[in-house]
């Protein structure tokens, strides 16, 4: 049993010293920054959809004015039937607005929580090597999801936080 808990605690070590070699606002950026460009492009995306729909309904709203007063070449029903298209798609622009918006806000809470996890990370990371042996086993059942032992004596550690997720790269697990 004693070997397997020294492998454990091998790789828990090099999982901490790799996280230790990433300033924090590094690691919360790797776990977050693609989503969230990518979420805003999005949101942005939207956003231009809608002002364009927008200027497009004020425009037809001025010429159904102007049809009104006999000022305009277009025929009011003409007119009409462009404005009730318009406004469905400014609806649709409007909802597709508020659900990039509520993903933005989603992924912000998202965001917080990695920075917290981050956190936590960094400060078992801090304390492993002083804490008692109940300590590290905590922490331990905190980090690792299972130890698989082969045949052949191979052990493969599976960890509950994806190191990748942290670094922005594959670190060797056992």
């Amino acid at each position: 049993m004693e070997p397997l808990n020294d492998a454990v605690e091998k790789e828990v070590r090099e999982f901490f010293t790799n996280l230790g070699r990433v300033p924090a606002d590094q690691l919360v950026a790797n776990a977050c920054d693609r989503k969230a460009e990518v979420l805003q492009v999005a949101y942005r995306q939207a956003v231009n959809d809608f002002e364009k729909t927008q200027k497009q309904v004020s425009a037809l709203e001025a010429e159904a004015v102007k049809a009104l007063t006999g000022e305009s070449q277009l025929d009011l029903s003409v007119v009409n039937g462009m404005l009730l298209k318009l406004r469905a798609q400014l609806d649709k622009d409007s909802a597709a607005v508020e659900e990039a918006r509520a993903k933005v806000e989603a992924d912000e809470k998202n965001r917080k929580a990695a920075e917290a996890q981050v956190e936590q990370l960094l400060t078992w990371a801090e304390k492993y090597d002083k804490a008692s042996y109940e300590a590290k086993h905590l922490i331990i059942a905190a980090l690792v999801d299972r130890v698989e032992v082969f045949k052949d004596r191979e052990v493969k550690i599976i960890f509950k936080v994806s190191a990748e997720q942290f670094l922005g790269r594959i670190v060797r697990i056992a």
